[in-house]
């Protein structure tokens, strides 16, 4: 069911860019992987105008600042499996934006996710200067919300999620072990908090006595931050899993006992097999997720329940 739903989700981002709709971010870099994956000649069409606009609206004169942390993931991973010369040189332009807005004020997910990017793309250029600088504004950010076991005051699960995923990233960059055993404790705050044991995933509000009821209200109230908060998260699970499964890690780091976090990933993305297809093209998110997931796992056992 797992290829179904990622056939569908790569067929619906490929209809809407014939049909001339933009791309987003998050189809793009679905698209990106999968062509890496299959070398499948339509996708790499669809990519090449796909990118080509992109570009020309990143290095517009009048381009909105408004999610250049997800164009530079995108640009990021088009420059490793592309020549054109163009991605890294617009890469390198939108670190040094994102930089400018540092040291960064008001909610926290926009200001983790673009030293995220910026993690992510410091190898194209000055990557001490880059990697430095981020881990800075990292180390501000979490030192001036994070408090011992209350996670991020005022965060809410995306917030979470972004935490995590950037402590994760500078982990991967710097070695550093502390950033990679906070995300985690990240992690597991957001599990004691919004967890939903019965239905599986995270709801978006703490638990209260009248938790399965407002859990249903609220996931359709706020169906497409829930559905956004539910893949970030399952993504984050999946990479603290893959940490897990590291030996070296392991005998490294303490860890929280009787974590299942692959498992806590899949019953994540099960929650949201139901709902994925009245996202349209919004889904490419969770295509991701499940990509993510399926390279965890190197096989091909794991098996959506869905709507088909």
């Amino acid at each position: 069911m797992h290829e179904a739903a990622l056939a569908w989700i790569v067929d619906c981002v490929l209809g809407a860019l014939a049909g001339g709709e933009p791309a987003s971010p998050a189809g793009l870099t679905l698209l990106l992987r999968r062509y890496a994956a299959t070398g499948r000649a339509d996708l790499g069409d669809a990519l090449g105008s796909a990118l080509a606009r992109a570009l020309d609206r990143a290095t517009s004169p009048d381009r909105p600042d408004a999610g250049q942390s997800e164009w530079l993931g995108v640009f990021v991973e088009a420059a490793a499996i592309s020549e054109d010369e163009r991605l890294p040189a617009t890469a390198a332009a939108l670190v040094v934006a994102l930089r400018r807005s540092w040291p960064g004020k008001g909610a926290l997910r926009p200001a983790l996710r673009s030293i995220d990017a910026c993690l992510i793309a410091a190898h194209l250029g000055n990557e001490d200067v880059v990697a430095v600088a981020a881990i800075d504004e990292l180390e501000r950010i979490v030192g001036a919300s994070y408090e011992p076991g209350e996670g991020l005051v005022g965060g809410d699960l995306l917030d979470h999620a972004a935490a995590s995923a950037t402590l994760l990233t500078a982990f991967a960059i710097a070695g550093r072990l502390p950033y990679a055993m906070l995300a985690e404790e990240l992690v597991q705050f957001a599990r004691r908090t919004w967890w939903d044991d019965p239905g599986g995933g995270f709801r978006l509000e703490r638990r209260t006595p009248n938790a399965a009821r407002e859990h249903v209200e609220r996931r359709t109230e706020h169906a497409e931050r829930f559905f956004l908060a539910n893949c970030e998260a399952a993504r984050v699970l999946c990479r603290l899993a893959a940490l897990h499964a590291d030996p070296e890690y392991r005998q490294m780091a303490v860890i929280a006992g009787q974590s299942d976090y692959a498992e806590d990933a899949r019953r994540t993305l099960e929650a949201l097999a139901l709902d994925y297809r009245d996202r349209g093209t919004e889904s490419a998110v969770y295509g991701l997720a499940i990509d993510e997931y399926l390279r965890f796992r190197g096989s091909s056992d794991f098996r959506l329940q869905s709507s088909d």
